[in-house]
């Protein structure tokens, strides 16, 4: 049978478990968004150039459409569900998520205020 303190600590470790595993998953994007984040940049530029050459603003505009479409469509998500709306930029946290960590005072220095 399973005590209470042991049963909490695996559900912390599960808890753990998934987000280093959102976590990681977050990074991968993140760095495949910077690798070609430049390189976007730097098409749409040409692309928009009235003065650059018909020819060479087609040949842009094709290499803009091979660019990854998860290159360039990142948001914040949350570690612990994966949502991505309503996410705190500071806990990288959503709003469900965040009030239940501090309503079991897991968070240090949060506080819910009601009104």
């Amino acid at each position: 049978m399973y005590s209470v303190k042991s049963i909490d600590n695996h559900i912390i470790l599960f808890l753990m478990n998934r987000v280093f595993l959102n976590f990681l998953k977050i990074k991968v994007k993140r760095k495949i968004y910077l690798k070609n984040e430049l390189k976007k940049k730097f098409l749409k530029s040409i692309v928009q150039n009235q003065s650059v050459k018909p020819l060479t603003r087609q040949y842009a505009s094709y290499n803009l459409t091979k660019i990854p479409v998860l290159s360039y469509k990142i948001k914040n998500t949350c570690l612990l569900t994966g949502r991505n709306s309503a996410v705190s930029n500071n806990f990288f946290l959503s709003r469900h998520s965040l009030k239940k960590l501090a309503n079991i005072n897991k968070l240090q220095n949060v506080k819910i205020k009601s009104w």
